[in-house]
C-alpha cells in the first residue's frame, strides 16, 4: 500500500511557473493591434512577441498556432460584453445585445478584424471556422437563449425560427455597416420592432 501511494505521488503532475496575467493581456493586445493595422497575413508570432515585449516561447507555451493565437485575441473582445441582459422583456434585451455588439465593432477594432479573418476563407478556411466555432456560434446561441426566454414567457410563438430571427436583426446592424449608415439606438430600435412583428404573440402598441 505504502508502494501505492508512492508511485500515485509521483505520477501527479509538477507545479508549473504561473503564468503572468500581463503578459497574457499585452500578448493578445498586440495580436489586435497588428490585425487591426496589418491584417491577418501581415501579423505573425515574432511580431506580436516584439510589439508584446515577450519572447517567442512566451507566446508558444499559450497557443500552439497563430489560428489559436488570432481568435483568442478577438475572443477578448467577447469577453467584454458580459452576460446577457435579463430584464424581463424579451424586446428589450434583444435590444440591447444588438447595441452591445454595435459599440463593440463601431467604437473598436471589430469590423476591421473581422474583415480581416473574413479576407483569408479561401486561403486558411480552418481559421475562420475556428473563429466561427470560439466567437461567432456563442455569441449567437446567447441571442437565441434570450428569444427562448420570450417563448417561455409567452411573448414569442413557439413556431418560430429563432435562429432566422437572429440572423435578420444582426445581419441589419452589419448591413447598415456597409451602407454607412451609421447606427443609432432608434434605427436598432426600428429593426427590432419589425422582426418582432412577425414574433410576438401579441402586437406591440404603439408608443405616443
Amino acid at each position: 500500500m505504502a508502494g501505492f501511494q508512492k508511485i500515485s505521488r509521483q505520477q501527479g503532475p509538477r507545479p508549473g511557473r504561473p503564468r503572468d496575467p500581463e503578459a497574457d493581456r499585452a500578448i493578445l493586445q498586440a495580436t489586435l493591434k497588428l490585425l487591426t493595422d496589418q491584417g491577418y497575413a501581415g501579423m505573425s508570432v515574432e511580431r506580436v512577441a516584439s510589439e508584446a515585449g515577450v519572447g517567442k516561447t512566451t507566446i508558444y507555451r499559450r497557443y500552439a498556432s497563430k489560428e489559436e493565437l488570432a481568435v483568442a485575441a478577438v475572443g477578448i473582445l467577447r469577453d467584454d460584453f458580459g452576460p446577457p441582459p435579463n430584464t424581463g422583456n424579451t424586446r428589450t434585451d434583444i435590444i440591447q445585445i444588438i447595441v452591445q455588439n454595435q459599440v463593440a465593432l463601431e467604437h473598436g477594432p471589430g469590423f476591421a478584424i473581422i474583415g480581416a479573418l473574413l479576407v483569408e476563407e479561401r486561403r486558411n478556411p480552418a481559421l475562420l471556422e475556428l473563429f466561427r466555432e470560439r466567437i461567432i456560434r456563442p455569441r449567437k446561441d446567447e441571442a437565441v437563449m434570450v428569444l427562448q426566454r420570450g417563448v417561455d414567457r409567452g411573448e414569442i410563438r413557439a413556431d418560430v425560427d429563432l435562429e432566422v430571427a437572429v440572423h435578420a436583426m444582426v445581419g441589419a446592424m452589419f448591413a447598415r455597416h456597409i451602407l454607412g449608415d451609421l447606427e443609432s439606438i432608434k434605427r436598432i430600435e426600428e429593426t427590432v420592432d419589425i422582426v418582432w412583428t412577425g414574433l410576438a404573440t401579441k402586437p406591440r402598441l404603439p408608443t405616443t
